[in-house]
């Protein structure tokens, strides 16, 4: 038979052990479950969280957490019903659980399980009905929640030997188990393939519960006679767990007489194994109570919604250091660029002060050689009978920046010279510079008078010109 496809990628199942509690850990595919962890969890600690607790990955890989609850907490029902879907199974068991169940029904929670075997000579399906007392399992769910264990099923793992995947052989197969104080047997009667019933007696560990155990057993032999499923000697095949003392044996064969076999039980990891492959294939509901999945669920929602908050706010925070960072760096560059900026423009402006200094050298240069020139041409044009008194020049500089140059002459000439002064003038005019241009853009006569006491005409000319 193909395994059935499940959606779990694995298991976790916390069960009670003698100090503390055992967290078997599973990986699960759709052909086998695997051992993956076996942990001690001391008395007053906690599961691991990692191992434990769900996140994101689990929308991807989807993890699921059992619970465990000893077999003397559920009364176990055998029942016939016709074949159906696997979606109509649990409300046919409805119509029929009042009957089934010794508790009120608003104190119980219930599951049922098609059990693999022959058909009933009606070809009606066997069903296993599970039913366990509701506070029983809220006191546990409870506990596990303080412990931050948020379980997803409710399982009793001792329940896959009793009732395992394959038919079993016929008679019936007791299962001892040894308790504090008490002794639970856990019957399931197998014939023709099929199973068809289960008992479970829960008795204290003393003399009486021998002959009790026997009684108990005898009647349902004797139920089962009457409703035609017993055959007259049927084997007993018996399995013990734990320190089970040996006189029990002295009452089951007063009900089987010599037809007891002793069988080794299945190890504590083939039953965690066989519970999580049930858990994680069956689509039974399992003693979950439906209160507590939904809000586990919604635990683990707002989980989510708060990593996701934790998550935006860290990658904000982030960008903000980011951001930070990034302006830091560029400040530092800016800074960088005003600092050789600084300096550019201090050397500019020095280069433009040094440009400034020596074009005003140059100017001075070119003014001496001009006044030199001028003096030279001036001098030597001046007639025998006129002479200088003062020659000087002036540079001013005009609103569109350009500079112009003045040269003042002042001298005097006999009396009776006056035509002289005019044609010196008028020799001023015509003078021509080296480069045969002319010297004087203009030459005008300021004054002109006669000094009777000296007996001279006082003269005063202005020359302009426009050389560099």
């Amino acid at each position: 038979m193909a395994a059935k496809k499940t959606n779990w990628s694995s298991c976790n199942l916390l069960e009670p052990a003698t100090e503390g509690s055992r967290l078997w850990q599973f990986s699960v595919s759709s052909k086998k479950v695997k051992l993956s962890g076996d942990l001690r969890v001391a008395e007053g600690d906690d599961p691991p969280a990692k191992a434990v607790a769900k996140d994101w990955s689990d929308l991807i890989s989807r993890k699921l957490n059992i619970a465990t609850l000893p077999p003397e907490k559920v009364f176990l029902r055998v029942v016939y019903l016709p074949e159906c879907e696997p979606d109509e199974l649990l409300p046919m068991v409805e119509f029929q659980i009042e009957d089934l169940s010794p508790l009120p029904m608003a104190q119980t929670v219930w599951s049922a399980e098609v059990v693999t075997g022959s058909d009933s000579p009606g070809g009606d399906q066997t069903v296993l009905v599970t039913i366990a007392e509701r506070s029983a399992v809220e006191d546990r769910l409870e506990e596990l929640e303080a412990a931050n264990f948020l379980a997803d099923r409710v399982e009793v793992p001792l329940l896959r030997e009793l009732v395992p995947g394959e038919p079993r052989e016929d008679g019936a197969h007791i299962q001892l188990v040894q308790g504090a104080d008490s002794v639970l047997a856990l019957v399931s009667w197998w014939f023709g393939g099929r199973l068809c019933d289960v008992n479970s007696f829960n008795l204290p560990d003393h003399e009486a519960s021998r002959d009790t155990l026997a009684e108990k057993i005898n009647s349902v032999a004797w139920a089962g006679e009457v409703a035609g499923w017993m055959p007259g000697e049927p084997a007993c095949h018996l399995a013990k767990r734990g320190d089970v003392a040996g006189d029990w044996n002295a009452a089951l064969s007063k009900c089987f007489g010599d037809r007891i076999r002793e069988v080794e039980p299945a190890s504590e990891v083939d039953l965690a194994t066989a519970a999580v492959e049930f858990a994680a294939r069956t689509t039974a509901p399992g003693l979950m109570i439906e209160e507590y999945s939904v809000r586990n669920r919604q635990r683990f929602q707002d989980g989510l919604w708060m990593e996701g908050i934790k998550g935006v706010v860290a990658m904000m925070l982030l960008g903000l250091l980011g951001f930070y960072v990034y302006g830091t760096m560029l400040q530092s560059t800016l800074q960088d660029k005003h600092d050789l900026v600084t300096v550019k423009s201090n050397q500019y402006t020095k280069a433009l002060l040094l440009k400034a200094k020596v074009e005003t050298l140059e100017k001075q240069k070119a003014l001496k050689f001009a006044a030199l020139a001028a003096w030279d041409k001036v001098s030597t044009g001046l007639p025998a009978e006129m002479k200088f008194t003062r020659m000087r020049f002036e540079s001013s500089r005009a609103v569109d920046g350009s500079t112009g140059r003045k040269l003042l002459i002042t001298g005097a000439a006999d009396a009776g010279k006056a035509t002289l002064i005019d044609d010196y003038q008028e020799a001023l005019t015509r003078m021509e510079s080296d480069n045969g241009k002319a010297l004087f853009s203009g030459v005008r006569a300021d004054s002109i008078r006669q000094d009777t006491r000296k007996k001279q005409t006082v003269w005063s000319l202005t020359c302009d010109f426009n050389g560099e």
